[in-house]
């Protein structure tokens, strides 16, 4: 009976997105005699809607929209087959999307999103999945509950905008607007991370030099996120408010409920059913290091597969002595996949190659 491994990557940043990054690995897994089953993950960042659609036999319908810094682009919603939307942050604000030398916090908004909720909304959705993460702002998703019907006004009565360069100015908000479909719909949020929103650990100090923030603009933001913290009130103190620049406050002002994005992945797409057809797990993401321990994707397929009584390998295109923690939550191994020293560059274009070679050993190793 041929053996069966399981490909289930997150994605290479800048190498791999997680479907081909599973089918390089399943390609190697081929190569060495065994079946593989290809099932693409994602932590709730880039990737999310890709992974559960495809996992769910999904659709995918086009959505006009604007990217952070305000220029128009067309953002993928998913639609399931039980009619539940699923929202990507990255897809409509993704930082990938805005060039280094544009990259604004005080510019910047999550309005692009709420186009992408309000045709959700449109289709009848009964429930909607945003993915947090990957995003190019801060401002504590100030942007998105405007898109949705928000306002919010500045001690003088002046309405706002809802830009990273407006947090400081807000002294009030005004809820009635918001879209009443939204308290007849389930909104669960998909986090990558469990920052607060404001404080040393907030999305402003974390995250904001990553998008461009200087470091008084990080002070300014993270004093005016503070107040906003305020103003949405004792639901906004929940771990996780400061996903995605603060997304995450907005949508637990919404009454969403908050999922760990690659545990919720893995539910979505049935990984646990999987487990049962296969003999070997294989995962991957681009950066195998001390975080990845703390509830990254490849930790939760570890984790799975361990209870499963199932060897678990590890894949990383750069490995951090620190990953070791990975052996102590079920990993059977942890590897790099570059071969030989290369330039950055050379070793990014060849990721695809280099996972089906690591891919391809493993496997003939286990047999």
């Amino acid at each position: 009976m041929t053996p069966v491994a399981l490909c289930a990557p997150d994605k290479l940043r800048g190498a791999l997105d997680a479907h081909e990054a599973a089918q390089a690995m399943a390609e190697g897994c081929r190569q060495a005699g065994w079946d593989a089953i290809e099932h693409p993950l994602a932590d709730g960042g880039e990737g999310t809607c890709d992974a559960i659609v495809r996992g769910r036999g999904g659709r995918r319908e086009m959505i006009n929209t604007r990217d952070a810094i305000g220029r128009p682009r067309k953002a993928t919603l998913g639609v399931l087959p039980d009619g539940s939307c699923v929202v990507e942050a990255a897809e409509a604000i993704g930082l990938m999307h805005i060039p280094r030398n544009r990259r604004d916090v005080m510019r910047a908004t999550s309005a692009g999103i709420a186009p992408l909720v309000l045709a959700a909304l449109e289709l009848g959705a009964p429930r909607i999945v945003v993915g947090l993460g990957g995003s190019a702002t801060v401002d504590g998703g100030l942007g998105l509950l405007i898109g949705l019907g928000l306002k919010a006004f500045d001690s003088d009565g002046n309405v706002l905008r809802g830009r990273g360069m407006d947090l400081p100015a807000v002294a009030r908000l005004e809820l009635s607007g918001l879209d009443p479909r939204l308290a007849r719909t389930e909104l669960v949020v998909a986090l990558d991370v469990d920052s607060p929103l404001a404080g040393p650990r907030g999305a402003a100090p974390v995250f904001g030099p990553q998008k461009g923030a200087t470091p008084e603009q990080v002070i300014v933001l993270d004093d005016a996120l503070a107040r906003l913290e305020a103003l949405y009130g004792e639901r906004a103190r929940r771990p996780g408010a400061g996903a995605a620049g603060g997304l995450g406050a907005a949508c637990f002002l919404l009454g969403a409920k908050p999922i760990p994005g690659a545990e919720l992945v893995m539910q979505e797409t049935g990984f646990a059913d999987q487990l049962a057809r296969v003999e070997l797990v294989l995962t991957a993401e681009g950066a195998v290091d001390a975080q990845s321990a703390a509830g990254k994707t490849v930790a939760r397929v570890a984790q799975a597969a361990h209870s499963a009584g199932l060897p678990c390998v590890i894949f990383g295109g750069r490995v951090d002595d620190d990953a070791a923690a990975l052996y102590e939550i079920g990993a059977s191994a942890v590897l790099g996949i570059s071969r030989g020293v290369k330039p950055i560059r050379e070793a990014l274009r060849s990721s695809g190659d280099d996972l089906r070679a690591a891919a391809r050993a493993v496997c003939t190793l286990v047999s």
